[in-house]
């Protein structure tokens, strides 16, 4: 009778010590929440994994498990986007107005300083496939904001009002960016207009929204530069007349724009000007 005693005593002292470890756990998990300010990230039923990786995006090495969710409206069109690390949101972008309909992050040291940065790449459904792009600097709560393009597409070149592209005759093309000064001539091979003459004539202002971004190093000091790309269209959406490209570069803890620039098909340059 007595063992029985003592076991029952035991077992009773036992389940109260786990007890007690467990309303320790809540309370030091109670606090770390309070103290952070931050609650753990719950996914809701019309909510998809997009992608899902683990990365080390702080100074310390550690390894985080990165998420990025769509929350999708019932046509399974996206209504946001939530990039999740360790179950902490840490971004959440709209689509612009439906303007896009997918999303992907990509990783990558950009301010030279051997930490990555997260770039989050937006993409339009549409046949210029316009994409927008904001890059954070990871660490800490909240994330700075290094760069960014939410709208790539330009409203004044929609409307006629900021550039002109408009054929010379004898293969010749003037474009002119009245916002900057930018002016040149595009010369065109004439045998890729071999029967299509006759339409050239019809080449008006067509300049297509940002659908590149190219991230350089082009002085090797370790700080990326970040050039915008856009098409200048000829006879067909297909026909590419040169490239506009917009270069910025990091400055007191943000990209700026310092130069436009035109470029062939061939990436020969042909005009630039400063921001």
């Amino acid at each position: 009778m007595k063992k029985i005693l003592a076991s029952l005593i035991a077992f009773i002292l036992f389940i109260s010590l786990l007890s007690g470890c467990a309303a320790n756990k809540t309370t030091l998990q109670k606090k770390e929440a309070e103290s952070t300010g931050l609650e753990k990230f719950q996914a809701t039923a019309n909510m998809q994994i997009l992608q899902s990786t683990r990365e080390t995006l702080g100074s310390d090495g550690k390894t985080e498990q990165i998420i990025l969710y769509s929350e999708q409206s019932p046509n399974g069109m996206p209504q946001s986007w939530s990039l999740v690390v360790d179950d902490i949101e840490k971004i959440k972008l709209s689509p612009e107005e439906g303007l896009y309909g997918f999303a992907e992050v990509k990783f990558e040291d950009v301010d030279g300083d051997d930490i990555k940065e997260v770039l989050f790449y937006r993409q339009s459904t549409g046949s210029a496939g316009a994409r927008g792009l904001t890059i954070y600097k990871t660490g800490g709560k909240d994330w700075q904001q290094l760069f960014s393009v939410n709208d790539p597409f330009d409203f004044d070149d929609m409307e006629g009002k900021r550039y002109e592209v408009k054929y010379l005759g004898d293969y010749y093309v003037r474009f002119e960016d009245r916002q900057t000064g930018l002016k040149t001539t595009i010369a065109l091979d004439a045998e890729e207009y071999q029967g299509l003459e006759d339409m050239l004539k019809e080449i008006s202002t067509w300049v297509d929204p940002i659908a590149e971004y190219s991230l350089v190093d082009y002085d090797g000091n370790g700080v990326k530069e970040i050039i915008t790309i856009q098409r200048v269209i000829g006879i067909a959406h297909a026909d590419t007349l040169a490239f506009l490209k917009t270069t910025y570069k990091l400055e007191q803890g943000r990209y700026k724009a310092v130069t436009l620039s035109l470029t062939d098909v061939n990436d020969k340059p042909l005009a630039e000007v400063k921001l």
